[in-house]
């Protein structure tokens, strides 16, 4: 990390916190989320091994979010990028009762009413960690 103060959560829901100059690992498979801890910026260098569908993943789900009015992504959005890509990435914040319950519904009806037509580009996802991408995340 170079400049400011990294936070973030694991599966486990403690917090930890990463200054200017401290490494910070997250193995293959480790859920995890991060965030600016502080009101400096945050400058951090990372790698992503495999890189496969992070950028896509990512670049969507900020995509959506700037499209529903920049709190958090729309709800046939998240449930189709939870979804196709689920054996990679897991979205932390959706709680984990509806994440099995209410994103496979919202799958579903996105799909019946042709919501997920703006992903027909999407990348296929990974299925055995080394096509597409996986979980392995350093920051």
């Amino acid at each position: 990390m170079q400049e400011g103060q990294l936070v973030w959560q694991g599966q486990d829901g403690a917090e930890r916190r990463a200054k200017a100059g401290e490494t910070v690992r997250f193995g293959p498979g480790e859920a995890h989320k991060f965030w600016n801890g502080g009101h400096e910026p945050l400058r951090v260098t990372g790698e992503v091994r495999p890189p496969g569908n992070f950028e896509y993943f990512l670049t969507e789900i900020y995509a959506s979010t700037a499209r529903n009015g920049g709190r958090r992504p729309g709800l046939f959005d998240a449930a189709f990028l939870t979804t196709r890509f689920r054996s990679e990435f897991e979205m932390l914040e959706i709680p984990g009762p509806v994440r099995k319950v209410l994103v496979p519904v919202l799958y579903r009806l996105g799909r019946a009413l042709g919501r997920h037509e703006r992903f027909a580009g999407a990348p296929e996802p990974a299925t055995d960690g080394t096509a597409g991408g996986s979980r392995d995340q350093s920051t």
